[in-house]
């Protein structure tokens, strides 16, 4: 293993408590090796036992010193090559709020208390478990103000492919609601690829039973087939890109908003649930759930969602995507037309690059960036470009991991002026260099599964023109 200065003088210094000398030769001076209750456990609990718990999705708890000790050497490799905790973005991004990289010293510490025998230390020092309110990541908020559980518990077979499943249940609420902060929870990790919450209408007519949506003349629709649904359109969302509350991946499945800005979730409409599960062999069941923390005082803007090549909604203009440099035309529409008009990945190709330009016509507020592709994603950057022609990078994942994907959230929101572009740049490798790559030998098409590729790097943000603290909204109509 690599080590640095530092950590090899933490060593040095670890191992002259044995002998009983300083690290200079000084005799008779020691230094104490770091141990796992004063030293490491408050590292841990800070900033990797929010998913290294019971029932979270790491595979180990490092709650305490029995559970922890015999990974202390996976745990030192990890994060000595920084894998873990999971961050991709490199420096030159802008600051996140949700960074949770360790610091060298950090790092330093837990190398220098594996090489010293990872002892225990005296229990006194032990520091208090952190409380996780019902396993909920967002501990900080407390326990959610509300709950909606998927209309029932789905059973996944234990091989094959499974196709996108939607179902559907009435937001159960009598006025307009605004969620400062959403946590969605699959029951079984291990199963689900991906799941999402959205708010649609459903067609005059149609109806929503026990989940299951039906058309007029009572005939249910296959949870396969989304047909008959549209995006909520309405006073109640006078603006596009409301309709997605939140999706769920390995590594991101909530996200909070600062004061005066939340989601709304509209009376009178439906939560359109988008499941897509992975067979892993034997029969097994998942039921989502999703929190909801409700703002506490007046909401002044609405976060929305945006795919990059797309235009700001209601600004005009036109987003533009390209790919290896060729410009795909279409109609804005949704994301199976848009993957028509792709050209696949070839064999062996170890660069495959995709663009989408976004032109900013009305001053806009961001606040986060989700990367999102599947296992060809290498590497994905957005940067913002001035009407001065001055640049500024806001988000850089060069290691792009399938397995782990963040939501990243600025620190302090980017206001970005009208007559502003935001480009977004991903690069895919169908090579064999790519070890998740499962067929580098074929072309590979823009699809669902795993074994396909997406193009979906979406941001959140605000129309600074929007203060809903001098418009009155009124509460939808109830059916």
């Amino acid at each position: 293993m690599r080590t640095t200065a530092a950590t090899a003088a933490a060593l040095a210094l670890a191992l002259s408590a044995v002998v009983g000398v300083s690290a200079d030769g000084e005799p008779g001076k020691t230094t104490v090796i770091p141990t796992f209750t004063k030293d490491v456990a408050p590292i841990l609990y800070e900033k990797c036992a929010n998913c290294h718990r019971p029932g979270e999705i790491g595979p180990m708890s490092f709650l305490n010193y029995k559970s922890t000790r015999p990974w202390a050497r996976s745990i030192r490799a990890m994060v000595a090559s920084r894998e873990m905790p999971p961050w991709s973005a490199t420096s030159d991004s802008m600051k996140m709020r949700n960074n949770r990289t360790l610091s060298q010293d950090e790092i330093d510490t837990i190398g220098a208390w594996v090489e010293g025998g990872a002892p225990r230390g005296d229990d006194t020092h032990m520091p208090p478990v952190p409380e996780f309110p019902s396993g909920w990541q967002l501990a900080a908020h407390g326990e959610p103000d509300y709950i909606i559980e998927q209309p029932f518990e789905w059973t996944i077979k234990p091989e094959g492919s499974e196709p996108y499943l939607y179902f559907y249940q009435k937001i159960p609420f009598a006025e307009d609601k605004w969620a400062r902060a959403l946590e969605l929870r699959p029951s079984n990790y291990a199963v689900v690829h991906h799941s999402g919450a959205y708010i649609v209408d459903i067609p005059e007519g149609y109806s929503v039973k026990d989940g299951y949506l039906y058309d007029e003349k009572g005939n249910q629709i296959p949870p396969s087939e989304p047909m008959g649904t549209k995006a909520s359109s309405g006073d109640s969302d006078p603006l596009a890109g409301a309709n997605k509350l939140l999706s769920y991946v390995p590594g991101r499945g909530y996200e909070s908003h600062p004061e005066g800005f939340a989601k709304r979730i509209p009376a009178g409409k439906y939560i359109r649930w988008v499941l897509h599960y992975n067979p892993i062999g034997q029969i097994e069941t998942d039921r989502s759930r999703l929190g909801l923390w409700f703002a506490k005082g007046p909401v002044s803007h609405e976060v929305l969602n945006l795919q990059a090549g797309s235009p700001v909604p209601g600004s005009g203009g036109r987003g533009l995507y390209f790919a290896q440099g060729k410009e795909l035309r279409y109609e804005q529409g949704d994301e199976a037309s848009r993957r028509a008009y792709r050209p696949a990945i070839p064999p062996y190709d170890e660069s495959f690059r995709m663009m989408g330009i976004t032109p900013v016509n009305e001053d806009v507020t961001l606040y986060s960036l989700t990367p999102h592709m599947h296992l060809r994603g290498k590497s994905m950057k957005w940067w913002v470009t001035y009407p001065d022609g001055r640049e500024k990078v806001i988000l850089d994942v060069p290691n792009y991991d399938f397995n782990w994907q963040i939501q990243y959230e600025l620190e302090t929101p980017l206001r970005i002026p009208a007559g502003s572009k935001i480009t977004n740049v991903a690069i895919y490798d169908n090579s064999p260099n790519n070890r998740w790559n499962p067929a580098p030998e074929k072309p590979v098409y823009w699809a669902q599964q795993s074994w396909d590729e997406m193009y979906q790097p979406t941001t959140q943000f605000s129309v600074d023109s929007q203060d809903l603290t001098k418009v009155s909204t009124q509460p939808a109509t109830q059916e």
